[in-house]
């Protein structure tokens, strides 16, 4: 079971007073909850604006980023000599919108392009294998995305074969840098780029973007790239990168064209998926509901269904991609509730023989090696610790991986710390992939407990925290004040979502939704408000129950109409 909770109110560091917000909001013709929102994450009151109302114009320009001037010329050289360009992408979203970028961006020069994207059963990263098979097929440009930066041995077989490549991708670099002729990856060192948080599909967006530039006096015309910001928005929120920066800016602008469902294919995907037309689309939407289904394909096996999703041309064309898509999503629903069920047993197990554990690794060879990865941040959240959730195949006798992060631990640096009993790893700080053998299993859980005990410099504090933005009356909980909040979104990573606490609400109506949920009718005096508490079916939420709960007030459409609803996202 989980650790007691420990509220922390986020503090509006901005200095600005109440009065100085009211002043604004009305300034700006909001409401003043938003420059609390705003300080209270940090964003200084002359930064209130630009952080509210995200303008392109203000995308700093990517000339200070390392290589990108090669990585144009080759791409501009290609272009003009009308050569073969090969694409490989990752598997998860990131990947494939990264691919569907560079496709549409080359395929509009009029080149002849070869696309390909990870299949899960082929392991991690751009292989040998793939590489021969763009060598074959008469390619003279590589360029991956959202891999390549650990691809050593594919990129060297790329080079020895005379074949250019362009690395875009946003993973850890590490200390050898990779054979490519141009590596586009904001992390490396000598990259100069002001902002480091892009995942790869916005990296690809200022290539494409200065690829447009560099070709225009050369008499070829590519489309506006703002027409790919749909692209950039689905990998910016799906990949989970900080919401903030250049990243808020794409992701705004890149939800208002989702919301205009121009691409068939995501216009089929966001009907199947219950998001009407008439309601406006959020950053929670694409993270929940459209993320997890362009996720499966490539979790299960190849990520060329969610590809062609994104490059439906026609409806007709669109339902049979997305048709696909589902079939896998729901085969990895049911797949990953078993394995989590499975898992959620031994970790019980693991904290009642040892509760101080700072981390939990748990294997096994029924598990799913596309699946373990929700099944560790599931178990992450729910512990309060990092987990890494593996899957073995005794036939390689090895055993692949993730780990997901908890209370800011940078799991990346813990395992970096474990490199001696790893095959090979890489990720970032919340999230990372790792390939161990199986006789030394035991030896790195020790070292990964051992690496994150001492991470963490108070281990309660961090596993238990929660922070809110303030304490909040039933009554106050309005239809203005969550226009205001949805108006400040998208909210992620770096940017959390508005999150308040209402205290002694008695529950005045409750019933089980979809087996799992909690449909409920909430007072405070003679204030009533609707809620909705999903996965606490066994919280005991009885009518008649007092309670206090960490709350985000939101909309709830229906049937064309709109209404309040808190949903509760803690327990107290």
């Amino acid at each position: 079971m989980a650790a007691p909770v420990r509220l922390a109110l986020r503090e509006d560091a901005s200095g600005a007073t109440p009065k100085d917000r009211a002043a604004w909001a009305q300034a700006h013709g909001t409401h003043p909850v938003v420059p609390a929102l705003l300080g209270a994450r940090g964003v200084p009151p002359d930064r209130w604006l630009e952080v509210f109302r995200p303008r392109l114009a203000a995308l700093r320009p990517p000339n200070t980023m390392a290589d990108f001037e090669e990585a144009l010329d080759l791409t501009a050289d290609a272009v003009l000599r009308g050569r073969r360009v090969g694409i490989f992408g990752d598997y998860d979203v990131d990947g494939v919108t990264t691919t569907a970028i560079l496709a549409e961006t080359f395929e509009a020069a009029g080149l002849p392009v070869v696309i390909e994207v990870a299949d899960r059963r082929s392991g991690y990263g751009f292989g040998v294998e793939r590489a021969r098979a763009m060598v074959e097929a008469g390619v003279r440009l590589v360029v991956t995305g959202d891999c390549g930066t650990s691809d050593v041995e594919a990129l060297s077989y790329l080079r020895d074969a005379g074949v250019s490549t362009v690395v875009v991708d946003h993973h850890q670099v590490p200390k050898t840098r990779p054979p490519a002729d141009a590596l586009l990856n904001p992390h490396q060192p000598e990259c100069g780029f002001p902002f480091k948080g892009m995942c790869s599909a916005g990296v690809a967006f200022y290539l494409a973007a200065a690829l447009r530039t560099r070709l225009a006096p050369r008499g070829i015309s590519l489309p506006d790239p703002r027409g790919l910001l749909d692209l950039v928005a689905l990998g910016t929120i799906c990949d989970m990168v900080p919401l903030v920066e250049e990243n808020r800016i794409l992701a705004r602008y890149g939800l208002d064209l989702l919301a205009a469902r121009k691409r068939p294919g995501l216009r089929t995907l966001l009907s199947v998926a219950g998001l009407e037309e008439d309601v406006p689309l959020g950053g929670d939407d694409v993270g929940y509901r459209i993320g997890p289904r362009l996720n499966a394909p490539g979790r299960l096996g190849s990520a060329r269904p969610a590809l062609e999703v994104l490059r439906a041309r026609s409806d007709v064309e669109a339902q049979g991609c997305v048709d696909q898509v589902e079939a896998a999503n729901a085969q990895r629903r049911a797949l990953s509730e078993r394995i989590e069920a499975e898992a959620v047993a031994r970790a019980e197990a693991a904290v009642a023989e040892r509760p101080d554990r700072s981390a939990l690794v748990l294997a096994d060879a029924t598990w799913h090696p596309g699946l373990v990865g929700i099944v560790a941040g599931r178990l992450a959240e729910s512990y309060g610790r990092p987990c890494a959730v593996l899957s073995v195949d005794r036939a390689e006798g090895r055993a692949t991986g993730s780990v997901r992060s908890f209370g800011g631990v940078d799991v990346r640096a813990a395992l970096q710390a474990c490199a001696d009993h790893l095959v090979r790893f890489g990720g970032h700080r919340d999230a990372a992939g790792l390939t161990v053998a199986i006789e030394r299993l035991a030896t790195f859980a020790s070292a990964f407990e051992a690496a994150v005990a001492a991470a963490r410099s108070d281990d309660e504090e961090a596993r238990t925290r929660r922070e809110f933005d303030g304490p909040i009356a039933l009554p106050y909980v309005d239809g203005p004040l969550i226009e205001a909040i949805d108006a400040l979104g998208p909210y992620g990573v770096g940017f959390p979502e508005p999150c308040f606490l209402v205290e002694d609400a008695r529950v005045v109506s409750s019933r089980v939704v979809g087996g799992r949920h909690v449909r409920l009718r909430l007072a405070q005096g003679a204030a009533e408000r609707d809620a909705i508490a999903f996965g606490m079916a066994d919280a005991g939420l009885a009518r008649g129950r007092r309670i206090d709960a960490l709350v985000v007030p939101s909309f709830n459409y229906y049937r064309g109409r709109r209404e309040i609803q808190l949903r509760i996202v803690e327990l107290l």
